[in-house]
């Protein structure tokens, strides 16, 4: 049956810049720390199998996904649902993928990443920033993803950035 798995890589964006009170929440930019964890995440998928990325249109959800797209070498795909998304709204995301593709990568935000991991897996780690989940579903079609049939099969979180 693993021919009908599908792998699902939840990643939650690097850190953030708050410098800047005036810029919309939506509008904030990577901090020098999430530029630099970007490119620990970009190096550790280098050379996975991802058929997808779908990422959250926020700017520094753009900015997490730009070198790890680069490395994976697949198609991004920029999704308004998934700024300020819950868990359901990502469970629906989940749903619509096109079935050809069998991995997928969703670049997203806490708390949703957190409770889309818990719902799927009736578990989750804390994703800090830049933290990435990979679920494994049973499932030959995306639409059929269902809460509590994903397993958590790997989760890392980057090394302190050396300075």
């Amino acid at each position: 049956m693993g021919e009908l798995v599908k792998t699902l890589h939840v990643l939650r964006h690097a850190k953030s810049d708050w410098s800047d009170e005036g810029l919309a929440d939506h509008e904030r930019p990577l901090n020098k720390r999430g530029r630099r964890v970007r490119e620990w995440v970009a190096d550790h998928v280098r050379g996975w199998h991802v058929d997808l990325v779908v990422c959250s249109t926020a700017r520094r959800a753009r900015d997490t996904a730009e070198p790890v797209v680069a490395a994976l070498g697949c198609p991004v795909r920029y999704d308004d649902a998934l700024y300020g998304a819950g868990s359901e709204t990502l469970l629906d995301v989940a749903r619509s993928l096109p079935d050809d593709d069998r991995a997928v990568m969703l670049v997203g935000h806490n708390p949703a990443v957190e409770e889309f991991t818990k719902l799927l897996c009736d578990t989750t780690p804390r994703y800090v920033t830049a933290a990435l989940g990979t679920i494994s579903l049973d499932v030959e079609r995306w639409a059929d993803v269902a809460p509590g049939h994903g397993a958590l099969v790997g989760f890392v979180t980057p090394k302190k950035p050396t300075a």
